[in-house]
């Protein structure tokens, strides 16, 4: 279960997508992306509030997703890290719903190259983000040293543009897949 607290960490964008897909289990739609991205915009203060809204709204009350609202700080590492998770798990969960789709349909033979390229991308990807946890988690619990500096080139938003970038491109895969499937 991800805590309030781990999802207050990245920009305001990664925090609109993370708060929608902890509470309500998927991603933000066009309009909502936008209203909770402009309601905080440069606000961090504002972030915890707006987690509180999309929990009461009435899709967040029929999910009821277990979702901490302790909203203690922790270290960028460890969010970072239930992040990932978070949107790791996503991305693993619109696979299936696909990969079941795609089974059901007569346009199933012509995607399935397309879907054996996106789950080999998704493997990678998943790959990736296991070292990228068991290194972070390792750095958590103390078990390495920290590196003596680091190049301001490698820093939590940069991983994040690097992590946002990823699912943009398997996010346009996927929505290609399915606007396929869907004609």
């Amino acid at each position: 279960m991800i805590t309030a607290g781990e999802l207050l960490h990245g920009s305001d964008a990664d925090f609109v997508v993370n708060a929608y897909l902890a509470a309500l289990g998927r991603w933000p739609e066009e309009g909502g992306f936008e209203h909770h991205l402009a309601s905080i915009a440069g606000r961090p203060d504002l972030r915890l509030e707006t987690l509180g809204r999309i929990l009461r709204s009435e899709e967040g009350k029929l999910k009821a997703l277990p979702l901490s609202l302790d909203a203690t700080p922790v270290p960028p590492d460890q969010a970072l890290a239930a992040q990932l998770r978070l949107r790791t798990e996503a991305l693993r969960a619109e696979m299936a719903a696909l990969r079941e789709t795609a089974g059901t349909t007569s346009a199933a033979p012509a995607l399935a190259g397309e879907v054996a390229a996106l789950g080999a991308d998704l493997a990678a990807l998943r790959s990736e983000m296991r070292e990228r946890l068991a290194a972070l988690e390792a750095l958590i619990a103390g078990r390495i040293p920290p590196a003596p500096s680091l190049s301001p080139a490698i820093s939590v938003d940069y991983v994040n543009d690097l992590i946002e970038a990823a699912q943009a491109q398997l996010g346009h895969r996927l929505r290609a897949i399915e606007k396929k499937l869907l004609d």
